[in-house]
């Protein structure tokens, strides 16, 4: 059987685009449809029939509109055209790949897809799957609001285990799933720049240049971020500071080749992510925050692990002065970060162990069972803030608003991290 790929309807940091790219790279026929709207212009996608390019119009049109009551006829236009372009991908596709947990119509079509057997994945990015209580970039939330999210999410995800063939996500935030998960993050984040050469050269400057570019600076912790930077500057050393924040990604790109280094985040479950790959691709180092260091090898094997300066988020300051004073460490650590992305994560690397998952023969390597999660602290937020939001939902709403009766160790697990409670 000839293996025809649809990958859908939005676009993470590239991911996607990428992904495609990778499965074209080894003669896979994909196609993919970015519906979203979002700001950072990666203009990878397909239109491939008129359907599509009236609903990517209607998109580009509802953007200019201010006012709901205007967008409204440009909103239900894209709904209504997604019943034939459903009906399209059907008939041209047996594979079909869905981001950020939903389908055509939010997964009510996935007993339609498996009817006609097709191949069903589902990637998982984070904010998508991740319990509220301990995700950062939720904000402004009440107890009651976390406990409705955390029940919609559960949900989401049971309904799409019951008829996908993988899902695939991080173990740092997978609490929710139930069945054995692809692990993404050693499967690999897909990546190759457009930009080849590098423009900076180091030892052009006398100061060190550091990169910081956050998606939410909130989340991603820039005020901590920037409180380093000026301890770190009051101590004497000469640092040219620059932060981006919801420019077009060219303008990010163009601020990698010239800096020394980056700073991702501080409350981070993975070592690379999107910023810190993109980094790494022009072998620039990243530091990394995020408690996950402390249960990292609990879930990947050391050669999974890639290489960036991931530490505790009480010990940034203390890993971006490492950078600054030890430039034979910097150098280095850039290399073997630009090293592991241009080997171990092309697009073609990576779409090959999808195509091992579409055809049944992916290493166990690259599978978790969400069962033995055992980390907690989450994502974008100090401990103190998730502990807080933890307790006032048990204190609402009981244990049970945690979602996490199915894996009674881990539910356990929550409640003695919210109460501090010692073994």
């Amino acid at each position: 059987m000839t293996i025809k790929i649809f990958i859908g309807l939005t676009e993470i940091a590239g991911y996607y685009g990428n992904l495609k790219r990778g499965f074209q790279e080894i003669g896979i026929e994909c196609t993919f449809i970015d519906l979203s709207s979002h700001p950072f212009e990666y203009n990878r996608d397909d239109e491939p029939n008129i359907l599509v390019q009236i609903c990517k119009w209607n998109l580009r049109q509802m953007k200019k509109v201010n006012y709901k009551i205007l967008k409204a006829p440009f909103f239900v236009s894209n709904k209504i055209l997604m019943i034939p372009i459903f009906i399209w991908t059907l008939y041209h596709f047996n594979v079909f790949i869905f981001a950020f947990g939903h389908s055509f119509f939010r997964n009510h079509d996935l007993p339609l897809l498996k009817f006609f057997n097709k191949k069903v994945l589902f990637i998982f990015n984070g904010s998508d799957e991740r319990p509220p209580y301990i995700d950062g970039s939720r904000h402004n939330l009440t107890p009651d609001d976390y406990k409705k999210i955390s029940r919609e999410i559960k949900s989401n995800i049971v309904a799409i285990e019951k008829y996908a063939d993988c899902v695939l996500t991080n173990p740092a935030s997978a609490h929710y799933h139930i069945k054995k998960c692809g692990n993404i993050c050693s499967i690999g984040l897909p990546f190759e720049s457009s930009v080849k050469g590098i423009n900076h050269q180091i030892g052009d400057h006398d100061h060190v240049q550091i990169l910081h570019s956050p998606s939410d600076p909130i989340g991603k912790g820039s005020d901590h971020i920037r409180n380093s930077i000026n301890i770190l500057e009051k101590k004497g050393y000469n640092i040219n500071y620059i932060e981006i924040t919801g420019k077009p990604h060219h303008q990010v790109i163009e601020e990698l080749q010239k800096c020394d280094f980056i700073i991702d985040q501080v409350y981070s479950d993975q070592p690379m992510a999107t910023f810190a790959t993109e980094a790494a691709w022009f072998g620039k180092p990243a530091v990394v925050g995020g408690y996950y260091t402390d249960h990292i090898h609990n879930d990947f094997t050391q050669k999974h692990i890639p290489p960036s300066l991931f530490c505790h988020p009480d010990e940034i300051t203390t890993a971006i002065e490492h950078l600054i004073v030890d430039e034979e460490f910097r150098l280095d650590l850039g290399k073997k970060a630009q090293e592991f992305i241009r080997t171990q994560r092309t697009p073609e690397m990576v779409a090959r162990r999808y195509l091992q998952i579409i055809e049944g023969s992916i290493l166990e390597e690259h599978m978790f069972d969400p069962n033995n999660i055992q980390y907690v602290q989450g994502y974008g937020m100090p401990e103190s803030q998730s502990k807080e939001i933890i307790r006032n939902m048990i204190e609402h709403y009981g244990i049970e608003s945690l979602c996490l009766s199915d894996k009674p160790k881990l539910e356990q697990r929550f409640m003695e991290y919210a109460y501090d409670i010692r073994e």
